[in-house]
């Protein structure tokens, strides 16, 4: 097992609460960023935040993505014909989740979007690139922290070779979730097809899901999350939850599970929001008799072979 050194630590203004000391050490071949704002310093949940980001903003590296994390977890994402488009799409999804929240680029900001960020009301913005009038309208006339992504985005992925978990019992140590799809996992096993942006809309939403808490239920459309609720007790109260914030944005949309779709109920309740294509697992023997309730109402069905547990 790989030995890791903890040092240079450099103190933070508190941890989770105001009563919790924190710090952060540097970690070597990690990310390489800089701080443009000197406004205030980067706290606890900044650094949460912030990662979040760039790990979803890392799998939509060479396209236009913007996401958003508040509280340590995943809020929206959106990918755009251009950052201006994805930024729109993103704001529509949930307006509600942008106070003192962190939204990430991965594409340049202009001086455009730095005004609209900064009309409302985000404590971070992060990108790879800024315009130089962006970077100067950001750093003295906003109150943002500004952060610039100087490695490559698609370095991120996989970037370090464990997960490290403290418990009273012990380290736990795993290797990182790396999975993605291929041809040979993205099975159509529904009579009822996909359309072409149903089948975009899905390995999006997939990817999305992979950096949601387990359980977890993401409805996309237009490649765009329209909803997502994780941490949940079951598939079927995530589900649910997420078809009630979805409302009338859940008609032809896609459904994506992070891991298998248990019973049919998270299948009635996919047909009751009108979802178009349901995406998970499928490495359960109930997931063919899942797919043939689907056809009944049309919904296409696509299993993965892959779980994306995460807590």
């Amino acid at each position: 097992m790989e030995t890791i050194e903890l040092k240079d630590f450099i103190e933070l203004p508190y941890g989770e609460n105001i009563t919790q000391s924190a710090s952060i050490s540097p970690i070597d071949n990690g990310l390489d960023y800089e701080v443009l704002s000197d406004n205030s310093a980067l706290e606890y949940l900044d650094y949460l935040n912030m990662t979040k980001t760039v790990e979803v903003l890392s799998e939509f590296f060479d396209v236009n993505a913007v996401a958003v994390a508040k509280e340590g977890i995943l809020c929206m994402a959106s990918l755009g014909a251009s950052a201006e488009n994805a930024f729109e799409k993103t704001i529509e999804a949930d307006p509600l989740c942008i106070v003192n929240s962190t939204i990430g680029f991965s594409k340049k900001v202009t001086l455009e979007i730095a005004k609209q960020v900064n009309a409302m009301s985000f404590r971070n913005i992060v990108a790879t690139e800024f315009e130089d009038s962006a970077v100067d309208y950001l750093v003295n006339d906003s109150n943002l922290n500004v952060i610039r992504i100087k490695s490559p985005l698609q370095e991120i992925l996989g970037f370090n070779a464990c997960d490290i978990k403290v418990t009273p019992f012990g380290y736990l140590v795993q290797s990182q979730n790396l999975s993605k799809l291929t041809k040979d996992s993205f099975k159509v096993i529904s009579k009822t097809k996909p359309t072409q942006q149903q089948a975009e809309d899905a390995i999006f939403a997939w990817k999305v899901a992979k950096y949601a808490k387990s359980k977890s239920a993401v409805i996309a459309k237009d490649l765009s999350v329209k909803a997502i609720v994780q941490a949940g007790h079951n598939g079927i109260e995530v589900t649910e939850r997420a078809m009630d914030l979805a409302c009338e944005n859940s008609k032809d949309a896609v459904l994506a599970i992070d891991g298998v779709v248990e019973n049919e109920e998270i299948i009635n309740a996919a047909i009751q929001g009108r979802i178009g294509l349901i995406i998970e697992s499928g490495d359960l023997p109930v997931s063919s008799k899942f797919s043939k309730l689907a056809d009944k109402y049309e919904i296409a069905y696509i299993v993965t072979g892959i779980r994306n547990n995460k807590y």
